[in-house]
């Protein structure tokens, strides 16, 4: 039986799957192994230099000065004391770390001297081709990073041509998401650099020719990015103001980077939680790229600014003119005191916000199909904030590594949508891996001056469990009365246990007032209260993790009402 569930797992995994994804992936696992990829030689008159607008933007949440220059790194949240040798390639480590650690987002925390003397070693001890340091996507960000700084070493200079040649010959062009688009930006940084010397104009064309064909795919139409992840989406949209930052006015990529990136700023703000911090659906983390507030004004020194109909009562101008070095504050947008409702078809969120409350959606399919790896189970789940305080949460990410913290917090049990017998809405096996996965149906969203209603069926359960299964949620938001309602359908045959979660943030204590009927009061530092009011129905309270930031997780109370046959209705209340 398991021989078989495997090779179930491994057809509905690869059936998704474009050609180029399964060949390519082999084909360059062989082409590195026995070394096809001939590197060129260096030009012998390298004279180095990156133009630029302005200052980059450079993030890195977890190392400062003082500790890198005593060899002691921290990524993950986990910190590694190397003494007086850098293990660049430690086997105790997980993957994900050893990456942080080539990526070298650190060197603009160290002095000139000491960045000078850490990439020398990192060439020393990192021979072509070898190792985790050499993966393209781990080489495409140690580029930039290279690049951004900068460096007047022939050493360093020649190792970086070496560095980018060899990416140029081993993009991953099998994996048509976000590494793709990072090897692009890699050879589009490097090219520049060198000023298109020798085979470099040839890294700076493929570079542009990647981020062309892959535009109008990777950011769909309504500005999202389309993993569907508000960290990646983030990620993202900070390597395209890089290019706006360094490519010429004539290039033609850089004005349609530029409408993309707008699109992307405008999701990016309406995603963003007033406490500044990204909603952490799919594969999110609040710490692992730069906050909003960064990017949108890294944005502005470039020119581009999110202004949209929602926030037109702020005083910011348009693109152009004088305005390019002029910034602004995410927090003057949050605090807008008239509520908005806003929706983004093609991801499938939708975003409440009013004086009390932020409320965001995810009505939309886990993500691409053929490249699913960085999605959750969580159709129709939500967050919320009141008073510019998490108070319902999504249960984020605590690592990449196979296991029990990632399969829980990939599953739907993790996420405030409902389960029946258990069962997650799509098959995830391994780290990255989706089976069978099923979309959301029947999507509406109406707005009057009294309510918005947001309705959706998933009929994924019918298919993985059987007897007709189909899951109904609406959300009821009266925007008068200060309610929003949820109301959850299961329809079918059989006897199967419905069971819809609420994950509330660890600093919420739960009172449950039985003089209330079925109504529990949530307080958070002892001053931010709402009532959830439970209709004609079965709870438990019961505990989950949540994992804002890699490598750390927190306890939390979860709110599980359930119903034993079918058809069932699980209804509550959120009251603030």
């Amino acid at each position: 039986m398991l021989i078989l569930k495997k090779a179930l797992h491994y057809y509905h995994t690869l059936r998704y799957l474009k050609p180029i994804q399964i060949y390519g992936r082999i084909f360059s696992s062989l082409r590195r192994k026995i070394g096809l990829s001939k590197l060129p030689p260096v030009p012998q008159n390298l004279s180095p230099f990156l133009p630029r607008r302005t200052v980059f933007l450079f993030h890195e949440p977890w190392n400062n000065s003082e500790s890198l220059q005593n060899n002691q790194f921290n990524f993950l949240n986990k910190s590694i004391d190397f003494g007086e040798k850098i293990l660049w390639n430690d086997q105790n480590v997980s993957l994900l770390w050893k990456f942080n650690l080539h990526y070298m987002n650190y060197l603009f925390l160290l002095s000139d001297k000491a960045r000078k003397e850490l990439v020398l070693n990192w060439i020393d001890n990192n021979p072509v081709s070898q190792g985790t340091s050499w993966y393209p996507f781990v080489l495409s960000l140690r580029l930039i990073n290279l690049c951004k700084i900068g460096f007047e070493d022939k050493s360093i200079n020649e190792s970086l041509y070496i560095q980018a040649a060899y990416l140029f010959r081993n993009t991953e062009y099998y994996h048509p998401a976000n590494h793709y688009l990072e090897n692009a930006r890699a050879l589009i940084f490097a090219g520049l650099y060198f000023g298109q010397l020798g085979e470099s104009k040839n890294w700076f064309q493929k570079g542009l020719s990647i981020i062309k064909e892959q535009l109008p795919t990777q950011v769909l139409e309504d500005g999202g990015y389309f993993e569907k992840s508000m960290m990646y989406h983030a990620i993202i949209l900070e390597g395209f103001l890089d290019l706006i930052n360094i490519l010429p006015e004539s290039e033609s990529l850089r004005t349609q980077l530029i409408k993309s990136s707008e699109k992307m700023l405008k999701f990016l703000v309406a995603s963003t939680h007033p406490d500044g911090n990204i909603a952490l659906f799919n594969d999110s983390t609040e710490e692992f790229a730069p906050p909003t507030e960064k990017i949108i004004n890294y944005a502005a020194k470039l020119g581009l600014y999110p202004v949209t109909k929602s926030f037109q009562s702020t005083n910011f101008t348009r693109r152009g003119g004088q305005s390019i070095n002029h910034s602004f504050n995410y927090s003057s947008i949050q605090s807008s005191n008239h509520s908005f409702f806003q929706s983004f078809p093609q991801t499938g969120f939708h975003i409440y916000k009013d004086e009390q409350i932020y409320l965001i959606i995810d009505a939309g399919s886990i993500g691409p199909d053929n490249i699913p790896a960085h999605s959750h189970a969580d159709i129709f789940s939500y967050e919320l904030s009141l008073l510019n305080e998490k108070m319902i949460v999504d249960s984020g990410v605590y690592e990449y590594e196979t296991g029990e913290m990632r399969n829980y917090a990939r599953s739907t049990k993790a996420h405030n949508t409902l389960t029946i017998d258990g069962k997650d809405q799509a098959e995830y096996w391994g780290s990255f891996r989706v089976a069978r996965r099923y979309s959301p149906k029947n999507i509406i969203c109406e707005e009057n001056n009294n309510a918005i209603v947001i309705s959706a069926e998933f009929d994924g359960y019918s298919k993985l469990i059987g007897n007709s299964l189909n899951h109904k949620r609406v959300f009821n938001i009266q925007k008068k009365n200060k309610i929003v309602e949820i109301i959850d359908t299961v329809s079918g045959k059989g006897n199967h246990l419905s069971e819809s979660r609420i994950h509330l943030h660890p600093l919420c204590t739960v009172d449950i007032k039985t003089d209330l009927g079925n109504t529990v009061l949530i307080v958070k530092k002892d001053k931010i209260e709402m009532n959830i009011l439970i209709s004609a129905s079965e709870y438990r309270i019961e505990e989950g993790w949540y994992c804002p930031q890699f490598g750390i997780k927190e306890k939390n109370k979860v709110i599980v009402i359930y119903g034993q046959s079918v058809p069932s209705s699980l209804v509550y209340s959120i009251h603030y």
